[in-house]
């Protein structure tokens, strides 16, 4: 037979009055009353003259305790039409009758009754349209039913057992101790950032706009002054028509000055999205002093379906409302405006300096006093002292006055005026100073003297040769352009820091926190409506107790392991349960306005008063009308589990000759005995038995396999003899 279609089948019952079937559609099953059906043939005539309706059968239920002869009215309009069939059910608990036998054996009555599970069948469109083909092929298109059905139906008991511990678990976040399993709270963090972080690679800042500015500034700035130290550096550029050291001060005032001068921009604009974000500004910056683009565009509607893919997604990862209620919580305080007073204090530890370091000589003062009165010495005692002592002090002095000449300052150079009488007292003076000391003393020119005046100009030689690079990189070092650029880089990497992570989603974040707000509210709500259903979610309404065996005593549950899967698929439908409950939010979300927390209790109340209904009438195979319909695998494995359990493939073996239970009291058996040799079968199973079935050698193509029903196994339609037609 084909798939379950999304056909739905409608259950009528005339037996307390008449219906509207204006707006019937699909598969139409009505119970009706064996004699009284004809009565009902407009009713009949206009079902089957819609164009919206598949089919009909009429469920003709009689008196099974009438003694006298069988008489069964059938509708006209219900004759031999294809579209139509009509069941005879006399006694809703009917006999156990094999058609070879002339015995038969009492039902014990139960609940549901045989004719309610008839009823259950014939609700699954698949069973419906094989029951409306055999049976119209049939005399009159009417039938008496006979039954081999296997049910995997929850016992009450099993329920009431799981569920304290399934809501508990699903309400309490500590319920379950060291058992319970650990929520994905790594991979929730990890995925929160998709929902409120701008892209990286946007552009932050305004272009053209003043931060902007100040940034290439800075760093152009910064190039030029390391240009220039590196031109300074070379030995010969104290001697070029073009020296770098008219430049290199002013280039180093430069860059410090750009750097400050950005570092301040940068305070500014983040002291404004700071007050932005705490909502203290009080004016906004001018539109052509802003250097950080506006935060991005953003609605309520994007806000909602963000936090509705959130709560969705993760409710059904944790699948506990009490874990995830914290981890909801914590992001919406993370996610609200907190301002940017942090990065501001980071900021005020990149403030670069606003001194520029003096040009310091090498060797210092002191230190070329001692090394020019050292040359001295060697030349006074060396060979020709009136001669090259002069000359060493004319050369002392000239490099003196060269190498201060030449110190960069923040106009430019000191120049020669400035230099003179440094290069007097510390270079060139010492030198004869030194001489004259010698001549006081009466110390003699030694004979070996030519050695000695070798000596003192090998001392001027090796401070001219090293003085100038060691000046240089001495005052590299002090300026230290690398660690400018490194603040310049840093106050840029913060501020796009915030701007990205802060600002620019700020609009986003704050919708974003707003609506996760309400969704926590209504998680709440929800999260005290079920746990006050910890112990009565699945108990029994008034007139549906569990059925009770001959004894008096309640029928005791099977003996099957089954808890946990039982658990795993209500903590499923409780997932469901919640997020339906939840709908009102969405709409709030996008309306700005917070959903009053009763109507989520109300709509709590509704659903589980409708899923407390459902597992009466349908038990938990099927899924509620709020599942979802993405997730089912813990209901395939508890179909799985209790179908294997169970002698389902025996009841889909079952013949038409075989023992069956008939749906008509024993004193009516004669109304369907001489005709049993042309009864027609229908077998129908649950998905979840396709492949049991095929692994036991069990049948196949011939079975009609419905979706997540809990009932399968064979009907068999036994045609009635002719006689008892009025």
């Amino acid at each position: 037979m084909s798939a379950p279609t999304e056909r739905s089948v409608v259950v009528l019952d005339l037996r307390a009055g008449e219906a509207e079937v204006d707006r019937i559609e699909g598969s139409v099953l009505v119970i009706d009353g064996a004699g009284t059906a004809a009565e009902h043939d407009e009713l009949y005539q206009e079902l089957l003259g819609s164009p919206l309706v598949s089919g009909v059968i009429c469920l003709a239920v009689g008196d099974g305790a009438a003694r006298d002869e069988v008489r069964i009215r059938p509708a006209p309009a219900l004759g031999p039409v294809d579209r139509a069939a009509t069941l005879w059910v006399s006694d809703e608990h009917g006999v156990h009758w094999r058609p070879a036998d002339h015995l038969v054996r009492g039902v014990r009555p139960s609940a549901p009754s045989n004719l309610d599970q008839l009823i259950a069948a014939l609700s699954e469109p698949v069973v419906f349209d094989a029951v409306v083909h055999a049976v119209s092929t049939l005399p009159y298109s009417t039938a008496s039913v006979g039954l081999a059905l296997e049910r995997t139906s929850l016992h009450e008991a099993e329920r009431r057992r799981v569920q304290e511990e399934a809501i508990s678990l699903f309400t309490d976040p500590d319920a379950g101790g060291v058992s319970a399993p650990e929520p994905p709270r790594a991979e929730f963090r990890a995925a929160i950032g998709r929902y409120t972080e701008a892209g990286e690679t946007e552009p932050v800042l305004v272009a053209g706009g003043p931060l902007e500015r100040a940034r290439a500034a800075a760093n152009r700035a910064v190039g030029d002054a390391a240009l220039e130290l590196n031109r300074l550096d070379h030995p010969l550029s104290i001697l070029t028509t073009q020296r770098p050291g008219s430049a290199v001060g002013a280039a180093a005032r430069q860059a410090v000055d750009s750097a400050h001068a950005y570092h301040r921009e940068a305070e500014r604009q983040l002291k404004h999205v700071n007050d932005s974000l705490l909502g203290q500004q009080i004016g906004d910056l001018a539109v052509a002093e802003r250097g950080l683009r506006g935060p991005e565009q953003s609605s309520r509607r994007q806000a909602r379906d963000e936090v509705r893919e959130l709560v969705e997604t993760w409710l059904r990862r944790y699948r506990s409302i009490g874990r995830l209620l914290p981890d909801l919580n914590a992001v919406k305080i993370e996610r609200e405006p907190q301002g940017c007073l942090g990065a501001l204090d980071t900021l005020g530890a990149l403030t670069p300096r606003r001194f520029l370091p003096d040009f310091e000589t090498e060797p210092p003062p002191g230190a070329a006093a001692v090394l020019a009165m050292t040359a001295g010495v060697f030349a006074a005692i060396g060979w020709l002292p009136w001669l090259f002592v002069p000359l060493l002090a004319i050369a002392w002095f000239g490099s003196g006055l060269l190498l201060h000449a030449r110190r960069p300052t923040e106009t430019g150079e000191l120049g020669v005026r400035r230099a003179l009488l440094p290069a007097a007292l510390f270079w060139g003076g010492p030198v004869l100073v030194s001489w004259a000391a010698m001549a006081i003393v009466g110390l003699r020119p030694l004979p070996w003297g030519g050695g000695m005046t070798a000596m003192g100009w090998l001392v001027l030689l090796v401070v001219v040769t090293t003085s100038w690079k060691l000046s240089v990189r001495q005052w590299r070092t002090c300026l230290n352009l690398a660690e400018l650029s490194a603040q310049v880089e840093q106050i840029d990497r913060l501020v796009h820091r915030v701007a990205r992570a802060d600002w620019r989603p700020s609009t986003r974040r704050a919708l974003f926190a707003d609506g996760l707000g309400q969704a926590v509210l209504g998680l709440t709500a929800i999260q005290a409506a079920l746990a006050a259903r910890t112990e009565d979610l699945f108990t029994p309404l008034p007139g549906k107790e569990i059925a009770l065996a001959t004894d008096g005593e309640p029928e005791p549950p099977p003996d099957r392991d089954v808890y946990e899967e039982v658990r795993e698929v209500v903590l499923t439908d409780l997932v469901d349960l919640t997020l339906a409950a939840l709908r009102p939010c969405w709409a709030g979300i996008e309306a700005g306005r917070p959903v009053d927390p009763a109507e989520y209790t109300t709509s709590c109340d509704r659903l589980l008063a409708s899923y407390h209904e459902h597992v009466r009438r349908h038990g938990l195979l099927p899924a509620p009308p709020f599942a979802f319909n993405g997730d089912r695998a813990h209901r395939d494995t508890l179909a799985t589990k209790l179908w294997a359990a169970s002698r389902v493939t025996e009841a889909l073996s079952r013949t038409a000759g075989d023992e069956m239970t008939q749906l008509c009291h024993h004193r009516h058996l004669g109304v369907v005995s001489a005709l049993a040799a042309g009864a027609e079968l229908v077998r129908f199973a649950s998905t979840a038995v396709r492949e049991l079935t095929r692994e036991s050698g069990g049948p196949g193509r011939e079975v009609a396999w419905t979706g997540d029903s809990e009932l399968a196994g064979s009907m068999r339609f036994v045609p009635l003899r002719q006689g008892v037609f009025e």
